[in-house]
């Protein structure tokens, strides 16, 4: 019974809500005070609880003396219940993103100026936790504006969702995204798909042999190097932001260098 409790729980009843429906259920119909009595709810609630599933479509009453209640079929009542429920969480999603965009515009001015303060320090961000590595990762994939130029190797920290919005997002918009992978990733099943995928996408991609770091460089403004512990097993990274204008800059001359150095990829057949 907690299960199935738990379940209508789920779909948007309450627990006095529930626990009323599978009494309702194991009878042909109740009175509003045997039916308190049965599932242990107060005398001063059950007239709200069954008003509430009456409501939601979950049972009937009868213009009796005393009035009688009746349970609908759980085949039909609960699959209005679930879409209602469904449509419901979906409009809260929906407001959800709404309200973070209104967020990120009015939040954004304060973060540009706080950018302008001269603090020695602010320009580095050390990134030890993977879920931190991600956020930072995905920012800087929404908020690019010309290019990214990309050093890709194993290990991964994000998950293949987000290795995959990571590259869309900038696509989508139509930013340059150059990439250089590992000519290992040829041999991996995984990579090969991921590949083909991306280069469908519009990303220019090219191979070498071995890439010494995973770097991604973000137009002319940030940096994110992702270093592995020498100490750690995969995928033990920690991962820098910089946001440094000359190390961009030395980071993307060294980009050049591998990329020229690099073989164009050719997608297989």
């Amino acid at each position: 019974m907690e299960k199935q409790i738990q379940l209508l729980n789920e779909l948007g009843l309450t627990g006095y809500e529930a626990t009323a429906y599978l009494a309702l259920l194991g009878r042909s119909s109740f009175t509003s005070t045997e039916l308190a009595a049965r599932a242990k709810i107060p005398r001063q609630r059950i007239y709200d609880v069954l008003e509430s599933l009456e409501e939601k479509g979950l049972c009937i009453s009868k213009d009796t003396t005393p009035r009688s209640y009746f349970a609908l079929d759980p085949s039909m009542a609960l699959e209005v219940v679930s879409t209602q429920r469904t449509e419901k969480l979906e409009q809260q999603r929906q407001q959800i993103v709404a309200h973070t965009k209104d967020l990120i515009q009015e939040l954004s001015p304060i973060y540009q100026i706080g950018r302008g303060q001269n603090d020695p320090l602010e320009y580095i961000d050390v990134l030890g936790n993977p879920s931190r590595i991600a956020s930072r990762a995905l920012a800087l994939a929404r908020t690019v504006r010309i290019q990214v130029n990309s050093c890709i190797k194993r290990p991964f920290v994000l998950t293949k969702e987000q290795n995959w919005r990571f590259i869309r997002e900038p696509l989508s918009r139509g930013v340059t995204y150059r990439a250089i992978y590992e000519m290992s990733a040829l041999e991996d099943d995984e990579l090969r798909i991921w590949l083909s995928t991306f280069h469908e996408w519009g990303q220019e991609i090219r191979l070498i042999s071995e890439l010494p770091i995973k770097m991604q460089a973000f137009d002319e403004d940030v940096v994110l190097v992702s270093m592995q512990d020498p100490v750690g097993s995969p995928p033990s990274l920690t991962a820098i932001a910089i946001e440094h204008k000359g190390m961009v800059a030395m980071m993307n001359l060294a980009f050049e260098q591998i990329w020229e150095r690099s073989k164009p990829y050719q997608r297989e057949n």
